[in-house]
């Protein structure tokens, strides 16, 4: 079904974001390029699927993606999304869970019943085995930016597929030295507060 039958207006966006790269920049332009006038991102205090790792701080993180939010200006200028950054997981701490998150922004972020979600194709093999997925099946409308072409998802969910221009950038390569994968302001903040091993 085509995104614009459901004339999304804003967007919720989770993530770790450790770090935020040129990925997600241009996942941001594709968002706007697909109807979201909105889109609140909201990173992780720590994921319900990550919990062995530790994430560069939560300051650090809102920081970069403030940056990045700038150097997404820079790169389209003709966007005009606004995008918002939720230090929301982060002040309440412990293990983000995306329905508490939804339950919190419902009535903000509603859109015809239901809050517009974007995940990527990655998720959908465990769309299903979310934390209250119940929950998340009748008020969620998932967005799924996909790069993969075929996705099939049986969970049930309202999943809205969208064809993604494939930028290759991986948070994890980042973190094992790959800086080109950053946006400059964000590289440049990397490079001054000596994350990801920089300062060794």
């Amino acid at each position: 079904m085509p995104i614009t039958e459901t004339r999304p207006r804003t967007a919720l966006l989770g993530g770790t974001f450790d770090p935020v790269h040129i990925g997600h920049v241009h996942l941001f332009h594709e968002a706007s390029e697909n109807g979201i006038g909105r889109l609140i991102v909201i990173p992780a205090s720590l994921s319900n699927f990550k919990r062995s790792s530790h994430p560069a701080s939560f300051s650090d993180r809102i920081e970069m993606l403030r940056l990045a939010v700038e150097d997404y200006r820079t790169l389209y200028p003709q966007d005009c999304m606004e995008i918002i950054i939720s230090s929301f997981e982060g002040e309440r701490g412990g293990v983000s869970y995306t329905s508490e998150t939804i339950k919190a922004f419902f009535e903000e972020a509603e859109d015809d019943g239901k809050v517009n979600f974007i995940i990527g194709d990655d998720i959908i093999p465990t769309l299903g085995h979310w934390h209250d997925f119940s929950y998340l099946r009748t008020h969620v409308r998932f967005l799924c930016f996909t790069r993969l072409g075929s996705v099939h998802d049986d969970s049930g969910a309202e999943v809205i597929f969208i064809r993604s221009e494939a930028v290759h950038a991986s948070s994890s390569e980042v973190r094992a030295g790959d800086l080109s994968m950053l946006s400059s302001r964000v590289r440049e903040y990397v490079y001054e507060n000596r994350l990801y091993g920089t300062g060794s």
